[in-house]
């Protein structure tokens, strides 16, 4: 039921968002690596309603809650509705916290990082054990079937290690990846708000052409032609 407070119409469906655009010292946002100079905010708040000159005027009455994000998440937020879980973004406010703790600066590269050197010393330590134990019963002459035991465990431990690598550095690479891919969008829209504000025109442009006339009806040679 819409209710009414100080002349305005209320209820708990209505509401306003607004989007702008902040620009300040380095921020970290919640997955990503980079610290952002320039971020988009995004507020929704309860809005009330006043009839006045035989017009409607919204105005925002409380927030109820604020998330930023980098460029490019915003970018991937408008361009991939309904696809995935969602777009990573930063909680700032929300109606019952109004101010959310900063985010410490900890890029998740750091984290693939740590990840790959601890499989490459598990890798390591099974490899060396490995050599260790067919040396032990190649020179102590513990028989073939202790050899051929050692050289297997040997053979496995190698193979192993291939396939591990080969995770750790394709997980590696898709880091990379991601973090280039967030730079790249957040200064391709940083040149974009650039040329829109300076009025300066795209650096390439498309090749204009003429179309064909589209055929129309054929006059006759016995009826005069507007001039």
């Amino acid at each position: 039921m819409i209710e009414m407070e100080q002349g305005g119409e209320i209820h708990p469906a209505f509401g306003v968002a607004v989007v702008t655009r902040r620009r300040g010292s380095g921020r970290s946002l919640f997955q990503s690596d980079l610290l952002h100079n320039e971020t988009i905010s995004l507020s929704v708040q309860q809005a009330t309603r006043k009839r006045d000159l035989n017009h409607d005027w919204v105005h925002p009455r409380r927030e109820l809650v604020e998330i930023e994000m980098s460029l490019a998440q915003w970018g991937s937020l408008v361009s991939s509705m309904g696809l995935g879980s969602g777009v990573p973004v930063t909680i700032r406010r929300t109606e019952h916290e109004p101010f959310v703790p900063e985010i410490p600066h900890q890029p998740r590269t750091a984290e693939n990082l740590r990840e790959v050197r601890e499989v490459t010393d598990r890798m390591y330590a099974r490899v060396k054990a490995a050599t260790a134990a067919l040396h032990e019963a190649i020179h102590e002459k513990k028989g073939v079937r202790a050899t051929k035991e050692a050289l297997s465990a040997l053979e496995n431990a190698v193979a192993v290690a291939g396939s591990n690598a080969q995770f750790t550095v394709d997980s590696l690479v898709e880091a990379g990846e991601q973090v280039v891919a967030q730079a790249r969008a957040d200064i391709e829209a940083h040149v974009l708000e650039v040329a829109r504000l300076t009025g300066a025109g795209p650096s390439i442009n498309a090749s204009s052409f003429d179309a064909p006339a589209l055929p129309g009806p054929a006059a006759s040679r016995d009826e005069p032609t507007d001039a």
